[in-house]
Protein backbone atom coordinates (compact mmCIF):
# COMPACT_ATOMS: atom_id res chain seq x y z
CA UNK A 1 0.00 0.00 0.00
CA UNK A 2 1.66 3.55 -0.46
CA UNK A 3 1.41 6.39 1.86
CA UNK A 4 0.51 9.44 -0.20
CA UNK A 5 2.03 12.52 1.52
CA UNK A 6 -0.27 14.75 3.47
CA UNK A 7 -0.67 18.70 2.45
CA UNK A 8 -1.44 19.57 5.92
CA UNK A 9 2.66 20.15 7.14
CA UNK A 10 3.09 21.61 3.66
CA UNK A 11 0.33 23.90 4.05
CA UNK A 12 1.08 24.59 8.08
CA UNK A 13 4.86 25.36 6.50
CA UNK A 14 3.70 27.73 3.82
CA UNK A 15 1.59 29.48 5.66
CA UNK A 16 4.07 29.97 8.49
CA UNK A 17 6.79 31.28 6.37
CA UNK A 18 4.44 33.52 4.63
CA UNK A 19 3.17 35.14 7.57
CA UNK A 20 6.80 35.63 9.18
CA UNK A 21 8.40 37.00 6.41
CA UNK A 22 5.18 39.12 5.13
CA UNK A 23 4.73 40.99 8.95
CA UNK A 24 8.85 41.21 8.92
CA UNK A 25 9.18 42.71 5.99
CA UNK A 26 6.10 45.27 5.79
CA UNK A 27 7.61 47.28 8.50
CA UNK A 28 4.82 47.83 10.36
CA UNK A 29 6.73 46.63 13.34
CA UNK A 30 9.51 49.31 13.17
CA UNK A 31 13.05 49.38 12.81
CA UNK A 32 13.69 47.35 16.30
CA UNK A 33 10.80 44.61 16.30
CA UNK A 34 11.23 43.42 12.42
CA UNK A 35 15.08 42.60 12.82
CA UNK A 36 13.75 40.45 16.34
CA UNK A 37 10.95 39.05 14.59
CA UNK A 38 13.06 37.89 11.29
CA UNK A 39 15.99 36.61 13.45
CA UNK A 40 13.24 34.54 15.93
CA UNK A 41 11.58 33.28 12.76
CA UNK A 42 14.81 31.44 11.57
CA UNK A 43 15.45 30.46 14.48
CA UNK A 44 12.15 28.99 15.09
CA UNK A 45 12.06 27.26 11.82
CA UNK A 46 15.94 25.49 12.21
CA UNK A 47 14.08 24.35 15.71
CA UNK A 48 10.84 23.04 14.04
CA UNK A 49 13.20 21.21 11.72
CA UNK A 50 15.22 19.67 14.25
CA UNK A 51 12.46 18.75 16.71
CA UNK A 52 10.80 17.27 13.23
CA UNK A 53 13.74 15.39 12.18
CA UNK A 54 14.66 13.94 15.88
CA UNK A 55 11.43 13.30 16.83
CA UNK A 56 10.44 11.06 13.50
CA UNK A 57 13.39 8.96 13.12
CA UNK A 58 12.69 7.20 16.37
CA UNK A 59 9.36 5.77 14.22
CA UNK A 60 11.76 4.49 11.30
CA UNK A 61 14.75 2.17 11.18
CA UNK A 62 17.60 2.06 8.20
CA UNK A 63 18.31 4.72 6.19
CA UNK A 64 15.06 6.93 6.93
CA UNK A 65 16.07 6.94 10.57
CA UNK A 66 19.56 8.08 10.08
CA UNK A 67 19.25 10.95 7.16
CA UNK A 68 16.63 12.70 9.87
CA UNK A 69 19.17 11.92 12.55
CA UNK A 70 22.11 13.89 10.93
CA UNK A 71 19.86 16.08 9.04
CA UNK A 72 18.48 17.52 12.64
CA UNK A 73 22.14 17.35 13.80
CA UNK A 74 23.00 19.81 11.42
CA UNK A 75 20.11 21.83 11.93
CA UNK A 76 20.55 22.03 15.47
CA UNK A 77 24.21 23.31 14.75
CA UNK A 78 22.52 25.98 12.54
CA UNK A 79 19.95 27.09 15.32
CA UNK A 80 22.92 27.42 17.70
CA UNK A 81 24.90 29.67 14.97
CA UNK A 82 21.52 31.52 14.64
CA UNK A 83 21.17 31.88 18.44
CA UNK A 84 24.49 34.38 18.54
CA UNK A 85 23.99 35.89 15.48
CA UNK A 86 20.71 37.21 16.91
CA UNK A 87 22.70 38.05 20.03
CA UNK A 88 25.39 39.97 18.04
CA UNK A 89 22.59 41.72 16.12
CA UNK A 90 19.83 42.60 18.87
CA UNK A 91 22.37 43.00 22.24
CA UNK A 92 25.43 43.86 20.58
CA UNK A 93 24.16 45.51 17.51
CA UNK A 94 26.05 44.42 14.87
CA UNK A 95 25.85 45.03 11.49
CA UNK A 96 26.49 41.54 9.88
CA UNK A 97 28.76 39.89 12.08
CA UNK A 98 30.94 37.23 9.95
CA UNK A 99 33.41 35.98 10.99
CA UNK A 100 32.06 34.98 14.26
CA UNK A 101 31.22 32.33 16.40
CA UNK A 102 27.67 31.86 14.74
CA UNK A 103 29.78 30.51 11.29
CA UNK A 104 30.80 27.84 13.23
CA UNK A 105 27.31 26.73 14.14
CA UNK A 106 26.04 27.36 10.39
CA UNK A 107 28.62 25.69 8.96
CA UNK A 108 28.21 22.39 11.11
CA UNK A 109 25.06 22.62 8.80
CA UNK A 110 26.38 21.47 5.55
CA UNK A 111 28.45 18.70 6.94
CA UNK A 112 25.67 16.58 8.57
CA UNK A 113 23.27 17.47 5.43
CA UNK A 114 26.27 15.30 2.84
CA UNK A 115 25.69 12.44 5.97
CA UNK A 116 21.90 12.65 5.27
CA UNK A 117 21.95 12.64 1.83
CA UNK A 118 24.79 9.94 1.61
CA UNK A 119 22.24 8.04 3.79
CA UNK A 120 19.44 8.34 1.50
CA UNK A 121 21.30 7.80 -1.59
CA UNK A 122 21.80 4.25 0.07
CA UNK A 123 18.12 3.71 0.97
CA UNK A 124 17.65 3.25 -2.89
CA UNK A 125 17.83 0.17 -5.54
CA UNK A 126 20.28 -2.10 -5.56
CA UNK A 127 20.38 -2.42 -9.23
CA UNK A 128 23.65 -0.82 -10.85
CA UNK A 129 26.70 -0.37 -9.67
CA UNK A 130 27.55 -1.15 -5.82
CA UNK A 131 26.02 1.22 -2.95
CA UNK A 132 29.57 2.27 -1.82
CA UNK A 133 30.43 3.26 -5.36
CA UNK A 134 27.38 4.85 -6.57
CA UNK A 135 27.78 6.71 -3.26
CA UNK A 136 30.94 8.13 -4.64
CA UNK A 137 29.72 8.51 -7.75
CA UNK A 138 26.84 10.97 -6.59
CA UNK A 139 29.82 12.94 -3.81
CA UNK A 140 32.35 12.95 -7.22
CA UNK A 141 29.61 14.59 -9.34
CA UNK A 142 28.44 17.07 -7.26
CA UNK A 143 31.76 18.26 -6.39
CA UNK A 144 32.86 18.77 -10.15
CA UNK A 145 29.55 20.33 -10.93
CA UNK A 146 30.40 23.00 -7.47
CA UNK A 147 34.07 23.48 -8.76
CA UNK A 148 33.33 23.82 -12.49
CA UNK A 149 30.12 26.39 -11.50
CA UNK A 150 32.63 27.89 -8.87
CA UNK A 151 35.40 28.56 -11.67
CA UNK A 152 32.76 29.93 -13.75
CA UNK A 153 31.70 32.55 -11.37
CA UNK A 154 34.72 33.58 -10.09
CA UNK A 155 35.74 33.88 -13.18
CA UNK A 156 33.00 36.22 -14.73
CA UNK A 157 31.71 38.00 -11.71
CA UNK A 158 32.46 36.62 -8.12
CA UNK A 159 36.79 37.16 -8.11
CA UNK A 160 35.59 40.58 -9.17
CA UNK A 161 33.41 41.50 -6.23
CA UNK A 162 35.78 40.10 -3.59
CA UNK A 163 38.99 41.51 -5.03
CA UNK A 164 37.00 45.09 -5.17
CA UNK A 165 35.33 44.60 -1.46
CA UNK A 166 36.22 45.87 1.79
CA UNK A 167 35.76 42.72 4.13
CA UNK A 168 38.76 40.77 5.41
CA UNK A 169 40.02 37.73 3.46
CA UNK A 170 38.66 35.69 6.41
CA UNK A 171 35.15 37.21 5.56
CA UNK A 172 35.77 36.53 2.13
CA UNK A 173 36.29 32.50 2.96
CA UNK A 174 33.13 32.19 5.39
CA UNK A 175 30.94 34.34 2.80
CA UNK A 176 31.79 32.05 0.18
CA UNK A 177 31.69 28.90 1.70
CA UNK A 178 28.10 29.09 2.42
CA UNK A 179 27.16 29.23 -0.90
CA UNK A 180 29.38 26.65 -2.38
CA UNK A 181 28.95 24.25 0.21
CA UNK A 182 24.43 24.92 -0.41
CA UNK A 183 25.25 24.10 -4.08
CA UNK A 184 26.78 20.81 -3.19
CA UNK A 185 24.25 19.78 -1.48
CA UNK A 186 21.84 21.04 -3.79
CA UNK A 187 23.79 19.48 -7.41
CA UNK A 188 23.61 15.88 -5.30
CA UNK A 189 20.24 15.96 -4.19
CA UNK A 190 19.16 16.88 -7.58
CA UNK A 191 21.17 13.53 -9.01
CA UNK A 192 19.85 11.64 -7.02
CA UNK A 193 16.13 12.65 -8.08
CA UNK A 194 17.00 12.31 -11.21
CA UNK A 195 17.73 8.79 -10.78
CA UNK A 196 15.11 7.84 -9.05
CA UNK A 197 11.99 8.29 -10.73
CA UNK A 198 10.04 5.49 -8.93
CA UNK A 199 11.99 5.48 -5.63
CA UNK A 200 9.64 5.66 -2.60
CA UNK A 201 11.99 8.68 -0.97
CA UNK A 202 11.50 10.63 -4.23
CA UNK A 203 8.70 13.06 -2.34
CA UNK A 204 11.48 13.55 0.24
CA UNK A 205 14.20 14.13 -2.31
CA UNK A 206 12.59 17.09 -3.70
CA UNK A 207 11.09 18.64 -0.39
CA UNK A 208 15.10 18.51 0.61
CA UNK A 209 15.88 19.79 -2.67
CA UNK A 210 14.08 22.85 -2.75
CA UNK A 211 15.14 23.42 0.85
CA UNK A 212 18.69 23.74 0.13
CA UNK A 213 17.88 25.77 -2.56
CA UNK A 214 15.98 27.94 -0.55
CA UNK A 215 19.04 28.34 1.71
CA UNK A 216 21.53 28.20 -0.79
CA UNK A 217 19.06 31.84 -2.23
CA UNK A 218 19.54 33.33 1.19
CA UNK A 219 23.04 32.37 1.60
CA UNK A 220 24.29 33.82 -1.90
CA UNK A 221 22.49 37.02 -0.72
CA UNK A 222 24.48 36.87 2.38
CA UNK A 223 28.03 36.43 0.83
CA UNK A 224 27.42 39.37 -1.80
CA UNK A 225 26.35 41.54 1.16
CA UNK A 226 29.33 40.57 3.19
CA UNK A 227 32.01 41.14 0.22
CA UNK A 228 30.25 44.65 -0.48
CA UNK A 229 30.77 45.47 3.33
CA UNK A 230 26.95 45.82 4.20
CA UNK A 231 25.48 46.29 7.61
CA UNK A 232 22.35 44.45 7.32
CA UNK A 233 20.27 41.73 5.29
CA UNK A 234 16.46 42.02 4.46
CA UNK A 235 13.87 39.97 5.66
CA UNK A 236 12.89 39.14 2.22
CA UNK A 237 16.73 38.29 1.64
CA UNK A 238 16.32 36.35 4.74
CA UNK A 239 13.53 34.23 3.54
CA UNK A 240 15.17 31.35 2.22
CA UNK A 241 16.41 30.51 5.84
CA UNK A 242 12.86 30.48 6.87
CA UNK A 243 11.67 28.62 3.59
CA UNK A 244 14.60 26.41 3.53
CA UNK A 245 14.01 24.76 7.29
CA UNK A 246 10.19 24.77 7.03
CA UNK A 247 10.26 22.03 4.10
CA UNK A 248 13.17 20.09 5.84
CA UNK A 249 10.53 19.93 8.67
CA UNK A 250 7.89 18.85 6.11
CA UNK A 251 10.11 16.26 4.38
CA UNK A 252 11.48 14.89 8.20
CA UNK A 253 6.88 14.48 8.65
CA UNK A 254 7.02 13.12 5.04
CA UNK A 255 6.96 9.34 5.44
CA UNK A 256 8.31 7.26 2.45
CA UNK A 257 6.30 5.31 -0.12
CA UNK A 258 6.35 1.83 1.21
CA UNK A 259 5.42 -1.35 -1.27
CA UNK A 260 6.92 0.18 -4.03
CA UNK A 261 8.53 -2.37 -6.70
CA UNK A 262 11.97 -1.80 -8.65
CA UNK A 263 11.77 -2.22 -12.34
CA UNK A 264 13.22 -5.11 -13.35
CA UNK A 265 14.97 -3.81 -16.51
CA UNK A 266 16.34 0.03 -14.78
CA UNK A 267 17.35 1.99 -18.23
CA UNK A 268 20.21 4.03 -17.84
CA UNK A 269 19.45 7.98 -16.45
CA UNK A 270 20.96 9.97 -19.38
CA UNK A 271 20.08 13.08 -17.40
CA UNK A 272 22.05 11.83 -14.55
CA UNK A 273 24.69 11.21 -16.55
CA UNK A 274 25.86 14.07 -18.53
CA UNK A 275 24.57 16.41 -15.84
CA UNK A 276 28.19 17.21 -14.57
CA UNK A 277 29.48 17.41 -17.59
CA UNK A 278 27.49 20.32 -18.73
CA UNK A 279 28.99 22.86 -16.50
CA UNK A 280 32.77 21.04 -16.95
CA UNK A 281 31.86 22.06 -20.46
CA UNK A 282 31.28 25.23 -19.07
CA UNK A 283 34.49 25.85 -17.99
CA UNK A 284 36.51 24.56 -20.77
CA UNK A 285 34.83 27.13 -23.07
CA UNK A 286 35.13 29.53 -20.77
CA UNK A 287 39.22 28.50 -20.34
CA UNK A 288 39.65 28.68 -24.35
CA UNK A 289 38.22 32.18 -24.43
CA UNK A 290 40.17 33.09 -21.79
CA UNK A 291 43.52 31.95 -23.58
CA UNK A 292 42.57 33.49 -27.20
CA UNK A 293 41.61 36.70 -25.30
CA UNK A 294 45.06 36.55 -23.23
CA UNK A 295 43.42 36.73 -20.12
CA UNK A 296 45.62 35.27 -17.27
CA UNK A 297 43.67 32.60 -14.51
CA UNK A 298 44.36 33.98 -10.81
CA UNK A 299 45.25 31.83 -8.01
CA UNK A 300 41.59 30.89 -7.12
CA UNK A 301 40.40 30.24 -10.24
CA UNK A 302 43.72 27.65 -11.15
CA UNK A 303 42.80 26.07 -7.92
CA UNK A 304 38.96 25.37 -9.04
CA UNK A 305 40.16 24.85 -12.56
CA UNK A 306 43.00 22.11 -11.51
CA UNK A 307 40.38 20.28 -8.56
CA UNK A 308 37.55 19.84 -11.06
CA UNK A 309 39.49 18.43 -13.61
CA UNK A 310 41.36 15.92 -10.66
CA UNK A 311 37.69 15.39 -10.02
CA UNK A 312 36.97 14.91 -13.18
CA UNK A 313 40.18 12.06 -14.18
CA UNK A 314 38.78 10.38 -10.77
CA UNK A 315 34.96 9.60 -11.85
CA UNK A 316 36.14 8.25 -15.02
CA UNK A 317 38.54 5.65 -13.51
CA UNK A 318 35.91 4.85 -11.08
CA UNK A 319 33.83 4.59 -14.00
CA UNK A 320 36.11 3.01 -16.03
CA UNK A 321 36.43 0.01 -13.51
CA UNK A 322 32.43 -0.23 -13.16
CA UNK A 323 32.62 -0.92 -16.73
CA UNK A 324 35.46 -3.93 -16.49
CA UNK A 325 33.42 -5.29 -13.79
CA UNK A 326 30.44 -4.99 -15.15
CA UNK A 327 31.83 -7.37 -18.47
CA UNK A 328 33.25 -9.66 -16.62
CA UNK A 329 30.36 -9.52 -14.50
CA UNK A 330 27.75 -10.21 -17.65
CA UNK A 331 30.33 -12.87 -18.62
CA UNK A 332 30.29 -15.05 -15.54
CA UNK A 333 26.14 -14.62 -15.93
CA UNK A 334 26.30 -16.13 -19.20
CA UNK A 335 28.86 -18.68 -18.47
CA UNK A 336 26.94 -19.93 -15.26
CA UNK A 337 24.03 -19.72 -17.13
CA UNK A 338 25.07 -21.92 -19.77
CA UNK A 339 26.34 -24.59 -17.43
CA UNK A 340 23.26 -24.61 -15.58
CA UNK A 341 21.62 -25.84 -18.94
CA UNK A 342 24.34 -28.80 -19.28
CA UNK A 343 23.51 -29.62 -15.63
CA UNK A 344 20.11 -29.60 -16.70
CA UNK A 345 20.34 -31.51 -19.58
CA UNK A 346 21.97 -34.21 -17.77
CA UNK A 347 19.86 -34.45 -15.44
CA UNK A 348 16.79 -35.13 -18.04
CA UNK A 349 19.20 -37.49 -20.12
CA UNK A 350 20.27 -39.48 -17.30
CA UNK A 351 17.92 -39.29 -15.22
CA UNK A 352 14.05 -38.95 -16.58
CA UNK A 353 15.02 -39.91 -19.96
CA UNK A 354 16.60 -43.20 -18.62
CA UNK A 355 14.06 -43.57 -16.15
CA UNK A 356 11.21 -43.63 -18.68
CA UNK A 357 13.03 -45.68 -20.88
CA UNK A 358 13.20 -48.67 -18.67
CA UNK A 359 9.31 -48.07 -17.70
CA UNK A 360 8.74 -49.01 -21.77
CA UNK A 361 10.91 -51.71 -21.79
CA UNK A 362 9.00 -53.19 -18.43
CA UNK A 363 5.72 -52.86 -20.30
CA UNK A 364 6.81 -53.99 -23.25
CA UNK A 365 8.50 -57.24 -21.37
CA UNK A 366 5.09 -57.42 -19.71
CA UNK A 367 3.01 -57.26 -23.10
CA UNK A 368 4.87 -60.14 -23.53
CA UNK A 369 3.12 -62.12 -21.35
CA UNK A 370 -0.40 -61.12 -21.68
CA UNK A 371 -2.34 -64.29 -22.32
CA UNK A 372 -3.91 -64.38 -26.00
CA UNK A 373 -7.55 -64.21 -24.60
CA UNK A 374 -6.78 -60.74 -23.54
CA UNK A 375 -6.48 -58.84 -26.14
CA UNK A 376 -8.00 -56.15 -24.35
CA UNK A 377 -4.90 -55.40 -21.96
CA UNK A 378 -2.49 -55.96 -24.61
CA UNK A 379 -3.97 -53.00 -26.79
CA UNK A 380 -3.78 -51.05 -23.41
CA UNK A 381 -0.16 -52.14 -22.78
CA UNK A 382 0.73 -51.06 -26.37
CA UNK A 383 -1.05 -47.68 -25.97
CA UNK A 384 1.26 -47.31 -22.57
CA UNK A 385 4.40 -48.10 -24.62
CA UNK A 386 3.75 -45.84 -27.10
CA UNK A 387 2.85 -43.08 -24.93
CA UNK A 388 6.35 -43.65 -23.24
CA UNK A 389 8.29 -43.64 -26.28
CA UNK A 390 6.41 -40.13 -26.92
CA UNK A 391 7.21 -38.76 -23.65
CA UNK A 392 11.14 -40.12 -24.27
CA UNK A 393 11.31 -38.74 -27.32
CA UNK A 394 9.65 -35.18 -25.88
CA UNK A 395 12.47 -35.13 -22.85
CA UNK A 396 14.74 -35.50 -25.99
CA UNK A 397 13.57 -32.63 -27.83
CA UNK A 398 13.73 -30.21 -24.63
CA UNK A 399 16.92 -31.51 -23.91
CA UNK A 400 18.29 -30.73 -26.72
CA UNK A 401 16.54 -27.15 -26.86
CA UNK A 402 18.29 -26.73 -23.35
CA UNK A 403 21.68 -27.63 -23.85
CA UNK A 404 22.34 -30.06 -26.97
CA UNK A 405 24.77 -32.94 -25.80
CA UNK A 406 26.00 -33.16 -29.16
CA UNK A 407 27.53 -29.77 -29.08
CA UNK A 408 29.46 -31.09 -25.77
CA UNK A 409 30.42 -34.03 -27.67
CA UNK A 410 30.99 -32.85 -31.33
CA UNK A 411 31.54 -28.74 -31.30
CA UNK A 412 29.33 -26.36 -33.45
CA UNK A 413 29.44 -27.91 -36.53
CA UNK A 414 27.34 -31.09 -36.00
CA UNK A 415 25.34 -28.77 -33.40
CA UNK A 416 24.69 -26.29 -36.26
CA UNK A 417 24.00 -28.95 -38.34
CA UNK A 418 21.35 -30.77 -36.20
CA UNK A 419 19.77 -27.46 -35.44
CA UNK A 420 19.68 -26.88 -39.31
CA UNK A 421 17.55 -30.16 -40.03
CA UNK A 422 14.83 -29.66 -37.05
CA UNK A 423 14.39 -25.54 -38.35
CA UNK A 424 10.71 -25.01 -39.44
CA UNK A 425 12.41 -23.06 -42.95
CA UNK A 426 14.85 -24.11 -44.97
CA UNK A 427 18.62 -23.69 -43.91
CA UNK A 428 21.43 -23.23 -46.20
CA UNK A 429 24.74 -23.95 -43.50
CA UNK A 430 27.75 -22.78 -44.09
CA UNK A 431 30.10 -23.63 -41.41
CA UNK A 432 34.03 -23.29 -42.06
CA UNK A 433 35.34 -23.83 -38.64
CA UNK A 434 38.15 -26.85 -38.05
CA UNK A 435 38.52 -28.43 -34.33
CA UNK A 436 36.81 -26.87 -31.53
CA UNK A 437 36.68 -23.53 -30.30
CA UNK A 438 36.25 -22.04 -26.99
CA UNK A 439 33.35 -23.38 -24.85
CA UNK A 440 31.98 -20.14 -24.31
CA UNK A 441 31.58 -19.22 -27.65
CA UNK A 442 30.73 -22.01 -29.11
CA UNK A 443 27.30 -22.22 -26.77
CA UNK A 444 26.99 -18.47 -27.63
CA UNK A 445 27.29 -18.97 -31.54
CA UNK A 446 24.47 -21.98 -30.97
CA UNK A 447 22.02 -19.87 -29.13
CA UNK A 448 22.01 -16.80 -31.23
CA UNK A 449 21.87 -19.44 -34.43
CA UNK A 450 18.74 -20.88 -32.31
CA UNK A 451 17.27 -17.63 -32.00
CA UNK A 452 17.73 -16.07 -35.09
CA UNK A 453 16.27 -18.81 -36.77
CA UNK A 454 13.34 -18.86 -34.36
CA UNK A 455 12.59 -15.32 -35.27
CA UNK A 456 12.96 -15.82 -38.63
CA UNK A 457 10.72 -18.46 -38.52
CA UNK A 458 7.92 -16.48 -36.35
CA UNK A 459 8.41 -12.81 -37.38
CA UNK A 460 10.27 -12.59 -40.61
CA UNK A 461 8.00 -14.79 -42.75
CA UNK A 462 11.35 -16.15 -44.24
CA UNK A 463 11.22 -18.66 -46.86
CA UNK A 464 14.96 -19.39 -46.55
CA UNK A 465 17.88 -18.61 -44.33
CA UNK A 466 21.59 -18.66 -44.97
CA UNK A 467 23.98 -19.58 -41.81
CA UNK A 468 27.41 -18.74 -42.48
CA UNK A 469 30.34 -19.14 -39.20
CA UNK A 470 34.51 -18.96 -40.09
CA UNK A 471 37.09 -17.94 -37.80
CA UNK A 472 38.82 -14.52 -38.95
CA UNK A 473 42.00 -14.50 -37.06
CA UNK A 474 41.31 -14.35 -33.35
CA UNK A 475 37.85 -14.17 -33.47
CA UNK A 476 34.56 -15.80 -34.82
CA UNK A 477 31.96 -14.27 -37.65
CA UNK A 478 28.42 -15.54 -37.20
CA UNK A 479 26.18 -14.27 -39.98
CA UNK A 480 22.25 -14.97 -40.22
CA UNK A 481 20.80 -14.20 -43.04
CA UNK A 482 16.85 -14.45 -44.72
CA UNK A 483 14.20 -13.52 -47.31
CA UNK A 484 11.95 -12.13 -44.71
CA UNK A 485 9.88 -8.96 -44.33
CA UNK A 486 12.68 -7.49 -42.92
CA UNK A 487 11.64 -3.92 -40.26
CA UNK A 488 12.83 -5.66 -37.30
CA UNK A 489 14.37 -3.36 -34.25
CA UNK A 490 15.53 -4.26 -31.14
CA UNK A 491 13.55 -1.96 -29.24
CA UNK A 492 10.32 -4.16 -29.71
CA UNK A 493 11.11 -7.19 -29.02
CA UNK A 494 11.53 -10.60 -30.98
CA UNK A 495 14.90 -11.41 -28.84
CA UNK A 496 17.30 -8.96 -30.50
CA UNK A 497 18.06 -7.46 -27.81
CA UNK A 498 19.04 -10.91 -25.79
CA UNK A 499 21.18 -12.08 -28.87
CA UNK A 500 22.71 -7.85 -28.25
CA UNK A 501 22.95 -8.51 -25.00
CA UNK A 502 25.05 -12.44 -25.49
CA UNK A 503 27.55 -10.96 -27.91
CA UNK A 504 28.57 -8.23 -25.61
CA UNK A 505 28.73 -10.79 -22.88
CA UNK A 506 31.17 -12.07 -24.23
CA UNK A 507 33.10 -9.54 -25.31
CA UNK A 508 32.00 -9.28 -29.04
CA UNK A 509 29.53 -7.27 -30.97
CA UNK A 510 26.48 -7.33 -32.87
CA UNK A 511 24.97 -5.65 -35.98
CA UNK A 512 21.68 -5.96 -37.19
CA UNK A 513 20.77 -4.81 -40.93
CA UNK A 514 16.58 -5.11 -41.34
CA UNK A 515 14.94 -3.13 -43.97
CA UNK A 516 11.75 -3.06 -44.73
CA UNK A 517 10.83 -5.55 -47.37
CA UNK A 518 14.59 -6.53 -48.05
CA UNK A 519 15.17 -9.38 -45.13
CA UNK A 520 17.19 -9.30 -41.94
CA UNK A 521 21.07 -9.91 -42.05
CA UNK A 522 22.96 -10.47 -38.39
CA UNK A 523 26.52 -10.22 -37.95
CA UNK A 524 28.09 -11.19 -34.94
CA UNK A 525 31.82 -10.89 -33.92
CA UNK A 526 32.78 -13.03 -31.05
CA UNK A 527 36.72 -12.85 -29.72
CA UNK A 528 38.30 -16.40 -29.33
CA UNK A 529 39.93 -15.10 -26.12
CA UNK A 530 39.26 -13.45 -22.68
CA UNK A 531 36.03 -11.06 -22.91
Amino acid sequence: MLHRPSPTPLAVAAVSVVAVVGLASSGLLGRRWSPFLDDVGQFTAALAATVACWTTAGRHTGGQRWWRVWMGAGACGWMVGQFFWTWYRLVNHAGLPSPSYADAGYLTMPGFALLAIIVLAADRPTHGPPRRQRNLLIVLDGLMVVGALFALAWATALGAVVRTGAATPLAYSVAIAYPVTDLLLTIMIVLLVTTTATAPNRFQLVLLGAGLCSLSFSDTVFAYLVTKGANSMSPLANSGFVAGFALIAVAALTPAREGRRWPACPHAHWGHLLLPYVPVAGTVVLLVVQLVRDIGMDSVEVVAVTAVIGLLIVRQAVVLVDSANLVASRARLVLAADQTRRRLERDLHDGIQQRLISLGLDVRRIEATVPPDLPELREELVGLAEGLSGAVNDVRELSRGVHPAILVGGGLRPALGGLARRAAIPVELDVQVEGRLPEPVEVGAYYMVTEALTNAAKHAQATLVHVAVRVLDDYLRLTVSDDGVGGADPKRGTGLTGLIDRAEALGGKLTIESPAGRGTRLQADLPLGEP
